[in-house]
C-alpha cells in the first residue's frame, strides 16, 4: 500500500500569482483501457470534477514520431482542497491515481491542504520560495496598483522557472517521480493549475516529443477551463476599485498568455540552446531516461 507522504520543498509565489481506495490495474487491464480509448480520447480533455477546475488528462496528444500519450497516466490540475467524495472516487477508481505532486508553497498548502486519498502518494514539491505574501483582495489590489506592468511580471516569473535553482530542483524531483512511477497515474498541481503546473506540463510534453505549437495550445487551454473562476476573481477586484490599471493587471495575472510561456522557451533557447539540452543538463533527463519516460507514458 502506498503511503500519504509529505515531502517539504522550498516554497513560494508572489501574492499576485497565488490568486487566483482502488489498487493499481493489472497490466492487461490498463492496456485494454488504452486500446479502447485510443481512437476516442480527445487530447488534453478536461476531467470534470465538482471541487476542482482546470483538471486535464494529457492522454491523446500525439508526438512528432507518431506515438500517443496514454490516457489516465498524466494529469495536470489546479488545487484539490475542495474535492468532493465523488471527485476522490473518480480520480482513484476511474483514473487510477497513484501519485500527487503539489507545486504550491508552504503557505498555500497550510491554507488549503490536499485531501488524503487512499493508496495515493503525496509529494510536496514547491517550485518557488515562500515569501509569505498576503493573498487578500485588499493587499492584492494594492500590489497591482504599484506594479508597473503585470504582464512583464508574469513573463519574468516564467523566466525564473529556468533560472531559479529552487524551481529547477522542484521540476527535477517531479521528473524523478514520473520516472519512478510503476503504475497508475501521476497528477501535478499548483493553485490555479496554470503557471507552475503549466510550465511543468510544457516540460513533460516536450520531453515526450510533442511539438511546440501543441504544447502552447495546451498551455492556453487554462483560459478556457478557468474562464468562470477568472471572471469571478476579476470582478471581485473591480468591485473594490475603479482603477483601470489594477483591473487590467488582475486580468493579466489570472490569464495565461502566449507571451508568458514563450518567455520561458526563449530563456531556455538563450541559455541552453534547446529544450532537449535544458532537460538533459538541468532536469537530468539523459537519453536513457527519456526513453524510459516514453516507454512508460506513450504507446
Amino acid at each position: 500500500m502506498k503511503n500519504w507522504v509529505k515531502v517539504t520543498g522550498a516554497g513560494v509565489l508572489s501574492a499576485t500569482l497565488l490568486l487566483g481506495g482502488c489498487g493499481a490495474q493489472s497490466d492487461e487491464k490498463a492496456e485494454a483501457n488504452v486500446k479502447t480509448e485510443k481512437t476516442t480520447l480527445k487530447p488534453g480533455s478536461q476531467i470534470k470534477l465538482e471541487g476542482a477546475v482546470n483538471v486535464r488528462d494529457l492522454g491523446g496528444y500525439k508526438t512528432t514520431d507518431g506515438l500517443t500519450i496514454k490516457p489516465h497516466k498524466l494529469i495536470r490540475s489546479a488545487e484539490l482542497a475542495n474535492l468532493s467524495d465523488s471527485d476522490k472516487k473518480k480520480l482513484v477508481n476511474t483514473y487510477d491515481l497513484s501519485q500527487i505532486v503539489d507545486f504550491r508553497t508552504n503557505s498555500e498548502v497550510t491554507a488549503k491542504p490536499d485531501p488524503k486519498l487512499t493508496d495515493v502518494t503525496y509529494t510536496h514539491d514547491s517550485v518557488m520560495k515562500d515569501n509569505g505574501a498576503s493573498t487578500s483582495a485588499q493587499d492584492l489590489t494594492a500590489s497591482l496598483a504599484k506594479m508597473d506592468n503585470p504582464e512583464t511580471f508574469l513573463i519574468n516569473a516564467n523566466k525564473s522557472f529556468i533560472t531559479d535553482e529552487t524551481s529547477i530542483q522542484a521540476y527535477k524531483e517531479f521528473f524523478d517521480i514520473l520516472l519512478a512511477n510503476q503504475d497508475g497515474s501521476v497528477l501535478w498541481h499548483c493553485t490555479a493549475g496554470k503557471d507552475r503546473a503549466g510550465f511543468g506540463t510544457a516540460l513533460v510534453l516536450s520531453a515526450l516529443g510533442v511539438d511546440k505549437n501543441t504544447v502552447i495550445d495546451d498551455y492556453m487551454l487554462s483560459n478556457k477551463y478557468r474562464a468562470a473562476d477568472n471572471k469571478k476573481a476579476i470582478e471581485a477586484v473591480a468591485a473594490k476599485t475603479d482603477n483601470k490599471k489594477v483591473i487590467a493587471g488582475m486580468t493579466a495575472v489570472m490569464e495565461v498568455r502566449e507571451s508568458y510561456i514563450n518567455a520561458a522557451f526563449d530563456e531556455i533557447d538563450a541559455k541552453y540552446g534547446s529544450m532537449d539540452n535544458f532537460l538533459k543538463e538541468k532536469i537530468g533527463l539523459t537519453d536513457d531516461k527519456k526513453e524510459q519516460l516514453k516507454k512508460a507514458y506513450l504507446y
